[in-house]
């Protein structure tokens, strides 16, 4: 079936709306999953592009070995939802937050990165006697200029002290070159992967031969995922394939054909003025969209948008209209956004 504005099953949709073809989404996890598979690498995708239970479920069940979220409010919504083996990849800070990480480690083990001492002391002081040790890996800057420690000096210390504390399971090492997914060209992009990795595979080299395994390297992305599974990575954090906006449907692959996965989320939106030649205006918070020639949809025409960038998109929704192969449609939650508090 092709996923078409004026499926009956949309009629009764109010705009602008999320849609998802189901049979893509599929298409991609299953894709993705068999990629990891016969390069002997994990995978632990990344909710911050879905921020939905039932595709977390679907990843998991597809073979991932977790799931990450960039927030406590994400690990929470999953948590209640039942989706384990979470991985929380942002440090967390703040009296309030910390104790709810705690509380969440008592209910289900979950792991988290840090890049200052600071980070580890307050977690540890969350904790209490009879508590499940707390997944704790190191945050790395590995280019991108956000998170993670700066120096080899400062991983190396930070490791070395989580890694002696009773109270923290030390797992490895994170290391997200976000900088890199979206370069264009291939070479560029494997060349800058190649680069940004380097500290990783130092540090855990070194750590290792000081009898403190990294058991996990977690990194990776849509963009450069082809070129980190020969590691140092373990698992890589990929998000964006199970929709491949409009964004990543410009990166290229070494041989020059597009990326092995395809569009499934659309905004679902309808024509509200077309007075202007070559231009119309939705009610999708897109001001214009421009038309390459005729027909030119009429006022009142729905249309589908294809999402541009993912994440951003998803944060502006509440739920997602699922298109299956069979013209049905059903809803699936979006969880985990600012404002939305989830009771752990």
């Amino acid at each position: 079936m092709t996923l078409h504005p004026d499926l009956p099953a949309l009629a009764g949709i109010n705009t602008p709306a999320l849609i998802v073809d189901h049979a893509a989404l599929q298409a991609n996890i299953a894709r993705m999953a068999a990629i990891a598979a016969e390069n002997n690498i994990a995978l632990r995708p990344h909710a911050k592009t879905h921020k939905c239970p039932e595709i977390a479920r679907m990843q998991l069940d597809a073979g991932a070995a977790g799931i990450a979220c960039a927030t406590i409010l994400e690990a929470e919504a999953m948590t209640q939802a039942g989706i384990t083996g979470l991985l929380v990849t942002s440090p967390v800070v703040g009296p309030d937050k910390v104790a709810r990480l705690a509380r969440l480690n008592r209910r289900s083990p979950v792991a988290v990165v840090v890049d200052h001492a600071s980070q580890l002391d307050a977690l540890c002081a969350a904790l209490v006697p009879g508590d499940p040790p707390l997944g704790i890996l190191v945050d790395v800057d590995v280019g991108q200029g956000r998170t993670g420690v700066a120096t080899l000096q400062d991983g190396h210390a930070l490791a070395r002290t989580a890694a002696s504390d009773p109270r923290i399971a030390f797992c490895g090492l994170q290391g997200y070159a976000g900088h890199v997914q979206h370069i264009l060209d291939p070479s560029e992009r494997r060349a800058a992967t190649c680069a940004a990795v380097e500290t990783l595979r130092t540090l855990a080299r070194l750590l290792e031969a000081e009898g403190v395994p990294c058991r996990i390297v977690s990194g990776s992305g849509t963009g450069a995922h082809a070129y980190d599974m020969a590691g140092p990575y373990t698992e890589l954090q990929v998000g964006s394939y199970v929709f491949m906006d409009a964004d990543y449907g410009r990166v290229r692959q070494d041989d020059g054909t597009a990326l092995p996965f395809q569009p499934a989320l659309f905004v679902l939106a309808t024509v509200v003025s077309a007075n202007r030649d070559g231009q119309v205006t939705v009610d999708a918070g897109t001001k214009a969209l421009a038309v390459n020639g005729p027909p030119r949809p009429a006022v009142g025409a729905r249309i589908l948008i294809e999402a541009t960038h993912c994440d951003p998109t998803v944060n502006l929704h509440g739920e997602y209209h699922a298109v299956h192969p069979d013209g049905t449609v059903t809803t699936m939650a979006i969880v985990g956004r600012y404002g939305a508090r989830v009771v752990a």
